[in-house]
């Protein structure tokens, strides 16, 4: 069967079908505008469920024939070189001419599998004639494509696994947010987020039982060394970019530096500093770990000192990490981080003679947060925002995000942490 028919036929497995069931996700992204639409993250993040979302709000507006998903992961159609994608648009109109003169909605999942696939979107984008939306499993990747040929043509956006929004809806659990704090519904509230705590967000793994979540994310990350970083980066030294990786993950919410890494590697076994930095780059354009810098008004300062490392996934880090311990500390860290990283924040953390572990800057405004996931929050992490309060950064809120337990401090605001993650605002 050539590249057109195989085209048609999956379109026609799509339209044929019924759309499996999904847990809303609270992404919006506008679908009545003509850029290109780019929705990126991680592998197993829930991009392809989020796609279907989508056509699902536009069904009953424009009807399921006016719209054309295609999954360019689908074996039976690769390779797909990007001249192939021409016949894409030739099998759907074989199949609908009546729908020429139409505004047709084209959803491409994984683009990035497509060599070229910019200049083929880029061509769609300027007949004004579709909505296009694309999903990729690498920011970076896509960026350096979208420079190139899409630049001010697409508006894009991160998909994280499952916020604890997302968690609670995918567990059935509803709550009325401006009487939760009153509702025996916090309890439930609470032990949910003892789970969400461990386990993370990945949508497949939710509802299943620990020895199968464990087991899911142990081939996630299988997944993420050898597809995600070994075949498309070409690595040949997979026993170093693996513990690299696990190193990170191990050490979520402490400072890293490629100094450190490589010394705390046997002398006989280091590589050179620039593969070291090659490998991290890699780990970070996946956006399976994350670095953020030093907050300070100089680029100079920020790119010198030691940066912060937080994973995408507190279940992730669990199957993976050197730990010996629950760490819950660091792991509700990480799920700030996380937090803030879905709200749009651009994120930092600040030190002087103390620490604030997030300083996250949106649009006009800026708020410091510390993390204190213990039953009584320490006298640190208060003096820590009180000297930032006294510094030349000035932010417009303090928070201070406690176990379950809230404290009146003048100019901090302390909230528990299930309370946070469930609200609307910073």
């Amino acid at each position: 069967m050539n590249k057109k028919e195989l085209f048609k036929l999956a379109i026609r497995e799509f339209h044929e079908r019924t759309l499996p069931d999904v847990i809303e996700r609270d992404l919006v992204v506008p679908l009545d505008t003509p850029k290109v639409i780019t929705i990126y993250g991680a592998r197993r993040t829930g991009k392809t469920y989020y796609l279907y979302q989508l056509i699902n709000s536009l069904i009953p507006e424009v009807g399921k024939e006016r719209i054309l998903f295609l999954n360019l992961e689908d074996e039976r159609l690769l390779p797909i070189d990007v001249k192939e994608m021409t016949l894409l648009l030739d099998a759907y109109y074989e199949l609908y001419p009546e729908n020429r003169k139409k505004l047709i909605y084209i959803f491409l999942d994984e683009i990035q599998v497509v060599d070229g696939w910019e200049v083929f979107v880029r061509r769609l984008e300027e007949t004004k004639r579709f909505r296009i939306i694309i999903t990729g499993s690498s920011a970076k990747l896509l960026s350096r494509e979208i420079g190139t040929s899409l630049r001010g043509r697409t508006l894009s956006y991160r998909l994280l696994p499952f916020s604890f929004k997302e968690y609670l809806r995918a567990k059935g659990i509803e709550y009325d947010p401006s009487l939760i704090k009153y509702s025996g519904t916090r309890y439930e509230i609470i032990k949910s987020l003892e789970e969400y705590l461990l386990w993370g967000g990945y949508p497949e793994t939710v509802n299943e039982p620990e020895d199968l979540k464990a087991e899911i994310l142990k081939n996630y990350f299988e997944m993420i060394i050898f597809r995600d970083l070994v075949e498309r980066f070409s690595v040949r030294n997979t026993h170093l970019l693996k513990h690299l990786l696990k190193y990170l993950l191990t050490n979520i919410s402490n400072l890293f530096t490629i100094h450190g890494f490589y010394q705390s590697l046997e002398p006989g076994l280091r590589p050179s500093r620039e593969t070291l930095g090659e490998y991290l780059s890699y780990i970070l354009e996946i956006e399976v770990a994350f670095l953020i810098p030093k907050f300070s008004y100089s680029l100079k300062v920020q790119q010198k000192n030691p940066r912060k490392v937080y994973s995408i996934d507190n279940g992730l880090r669990r199957v993976t990490a050197f730990v010996f311990s629950m760490d819950t500390g660091r792991l509700a860290e990480n799920m700030v981080f996380l937090e803030l990283l879905r709200r749009g924040y651009e994120i930092y953390y600040w030190k002087q003679k103390r620490e604030v572990d997030f300083i996250a800057r949106r649009d006009d405004e800026t708020i410091a947060v510390n993390v204190c996931y213990t039953d009584t929050p320490v006298e640190r992490e208060i003096e820590g925002l009180k000297e930032l309060q006294h510094s030349d950064l000035k932010v417009d809120k303090s928070l201070l995000v406690t176990r379950d337990s809230e404290i009146n401090v003048e100019g901090i605001h302390s909230i528990p942490l299930w309370q946070w993650l469930i609200s609307t605002t910073s």
